[in-house]
């Protein structure tokens, strides 16, 4: 990805290759500047969602509320098998959920036919959250901190190619913990695996609370994944190959009907009654 920050390429340079430990940090300075960062407020018992596969039947429960799995399976991993994620450093558990079913079950990729735990999760008291979301540039904000909180949207979103790899996870596992050592509860931000939602529901997103014992876990449902589109585009620049699927071809044709139509090119048959 293409970073617009200068003030966070050098912040990633310096942290992934230099100092682990950075001090004089300029992105940090204007993470500092309260008055201008946007926040999200989750008002007591809002509703937030945290998917898992099912790797063992056994594990599900078929019981009243949680028919998927138990409280515990349902919430943070202790911290003995919590790994190096966007957000949190190995062995320090946070709560990685979503304020809709369908983005946390996006965020799992499940495969044709897996099993899904979808644990309904309520806070008890408000959570604060510093807003990430790539629909949230304030205008009180400056140029730089726009840059910067934009390039951290895309940062926090897109997810690792190889998980086995922390490099990429570093910076913002420090800003995540800078955040949460300025007060906040945790951050919000956009899911890339769900674009379409993103632009028409901008109100859905991504969370990570670092204060999960603000948080219980309610009830858990099982889902079969029963269909899976996928959205490709070629990259290379050799010769094209069509690889749109079924139903953006049927769109395609659909949209280049109604503009012959437009056009005057096609007359549609009536319908007697």
């Amino acid at each position: 990805m293409k970073i617009k920050s200068k003030i966070l390429r050098d912040f990633i340079k310096e942290i992934q290759y230099k100092n682990r430990n950075p001090h004089d940090i300029k992105a940090l300075e204007l993470l500092d500047d309260i008055s201008t960062n946007p926040e999200i407020i989750l008002d007591k018992q809002t509703d937030l969602y945290r998917c898992r596969i099912v790797t063992d039947k056994n594990k599900i429960d078929n019981e009243k509320d949680f028919y998927g799995y138990n409280a515990k399976e349902s919430f943070v991993p202790p911290a003995s098998l919590t790994r190096d994620l966007r957000a949190n450093y190995k062995y320090i558990p946070y709560l990685y959920c979503s304020n809709h079913p369908y983005i946390s079950l996006v965020e799992v990729r499940p495969r044709l036919g897996s099993i899904v735990s979808v644990a309904t999760i309520i806070n008890k008291e408000p959570i604060r959250l510093l807003d990430f979301t790539i629909s949230s540039k304030p205008s009180k904000m400056t140029k730089a901190k726009q840059n910067l909180f934009s390039d951290l949207s895309i940062l926090y979103s897109t997810p690792i190619a190889n998980d086995d790899d922390v490099l990429d996870y570093i910076p913002t596992q420090f800003i995540a913990e800078h955040v949460k050592n300025m007060g906040y509860d945790g951050i919000a931000f956009s899911s890339s695996l769900t674009p379409d939602i993103n632009k028409k529901h901008p109100d859905r997103f991504n969370i990570v609370i670092f204060n999960y014992e603000k948080c219980d876990v309610i009830k858990s449902n099982v889902i079969e994944i029963d269909g899976i589109n996928i959205e490709a585009k070629q990259i290379d620049v050799g010769d094209k190959i069509d690889v749109r699927s079924f139903i953006e071809e049927e769109l395609d044709d659909l949209n280049l009907y109604a503009q012959k139509i437009i056009n005057g090119e096609i007359i549609p048959n009536k319908k007697s009654n």
